[in-house]
């Protein structure tokens, strides 16, 4: 295996680790590839009854170009996949095991809307829901646990 290939197992095996811990459930698991029809990196992600696949990068240099094509291949995937949502997680430098989810995650609106378990009326249209937001993969798990973060 290479070494480029070996630190992208690594970087799945974190996030499938972080996101089994943080949302309490087993069924997350990596996605054996697919060939020419990948399906994403991470499958059996759930949120509000809503099955979702992400697709993980860890790259150093992540410039708008490469951010458009990893955006573009988690569309496409989600599709592959007839997944309701897709996540795109991207390595931040500095963001190891101890501050996992402090790494960036971007999805479009209408993969937020499934996420947070609504619908949004998007007043710049319907279009507007292929726009892509980003936040932290901590974040995206309160919003499917339905937690703001504080203790009780």
């Amino acid at each position: 295996m290479s070494r480029q290939k070996a630190k992208g197992t690594a970087f799945e095996t974190a996030c499938v680790r972080y996101l089994r811990e943080r949302l309490g459930d087993d069924r997350i698991e990596r996605r054996a590839l697919h060939g020419g029809r990948d399906m994403g990196d991470i499958f059996g992600l759930f949120a509000h009854g809503r099955e979702g696949i992400v697709e993980c990068k860890d790259v150093k240099n992540v410039g708008k170009a490469l951010l458009d094509r990893f955006r573009e291949q988690t569309v496409n995937e989600r599709g592959n996949a007839n997944a309701d949502f897709a996540l795109l997680v991207v390595h931040r430098a500095g963001c190891g095991a101890g501050r996992f989810g402090d790494n960036d995650c971007h999805m479009q609106v209408r993969d937020l809307e499934r996420v947070m378990g609504g619908t949004f009326t998007c007043l710049a249209g319907e279009s507007a829901k292929d726009m892509w937001v980003q936040t932290s993969l901590e974040t995206v798990c309160r919003w499917i646990t339905g937690s703001n973060g504080k203790e009780t």
